[in-house]
């Protein structure tokens, strides 16, 4: 009983206090505006977070716009953001071709593996030094996923118009399935399976059109 009797004496102070504080409206708290200003934080970090977009719609148009599309969408003819990035001829082409990190490691291993002049058998006397003249392995990489064609290509990398015709005659060779060419070039048998994947993979999505 003593205990009781002191513990609520050791609240009395706490309690004034309170009281006391309140009526002299120190410390009077609009909880509803607070609930309020949170939640508004919390539409913010919402809106302001690249991840928003739901997941049936996971494609999110460029620059400030809100919108956000089904990937059936892109690609499709009728443009559906705002500055009809949706339909524009590099995403599009990009969205055929293997992911630009993927063509960029590829690259990059052939060169690890075989010397840093490997792709000059490829692409020219330009793609000496590990692809340096032409701006790197990355560069190349965004350059055949967003080429539309082999003269986009050429073009975008400002390739010799013999090294261009050069590659064209080796994806005719690949396309036609004559691996003779390939193997002219110094290319062993066990490097051919991955090095016709990949250039059938440019084939098949219209890079010789």
């Amino acid at each position: 009983m003593m205990n009781c009797v002191l513990l609520r004496k050791s609240h009395i102070p706490i309690l004034v206090f309170i009281f006391f504080g309140l009526a002299r409206g120190a410390y009077l708290v609009d909880f509803s505006n607070m609930i309020q200003h949170r939640n508004n934080l919390a539409n913010n970090v919402k809106r302001d977070d690249p991840e928003r977009c739901h997941p049936t719609q996971p494609f999110r148009c460029p620059g400030n716009s809100l919108i956000c599309i089904s990937i059936q969408y892109l690609c499709d003819g009728a443009p559906d953001c705002p500055d009809g990035y949706d339909e524009d001829t590099s995403l599009c082409t990009a969205a055929k071709r293997p992911p630009v990190e993927e063509t960029a490691n590829f690259l990059q291993s052939l060169l690890a593996n075989h010397g840093p002049n490997y792709l000059e058998k490829l692409f020219g006397k330009k793609a000496r030094d590990a692809l340096a003249p032409l701006g790197g392995s990355h560069q190349v990489a965004v350059a055949l996923s967003e080429s539309e064609t082999l003269d986009d290509f050429a073009s975008a990398l400002h390739l010799m118009k013999s090294d261009k015709e050069h590659l064209r005659n080796i994806l005719i060779a690949v396309e036609s399935g004559d691996l003779g060419l390939l193997k002219s070039m110094g290319i062993r048998d066990s490097e051919l399976t991955d090095l016709k994947l990949f250039l059938d993979k440019l084939v098949q999505t219209g890079f010789m059109d």
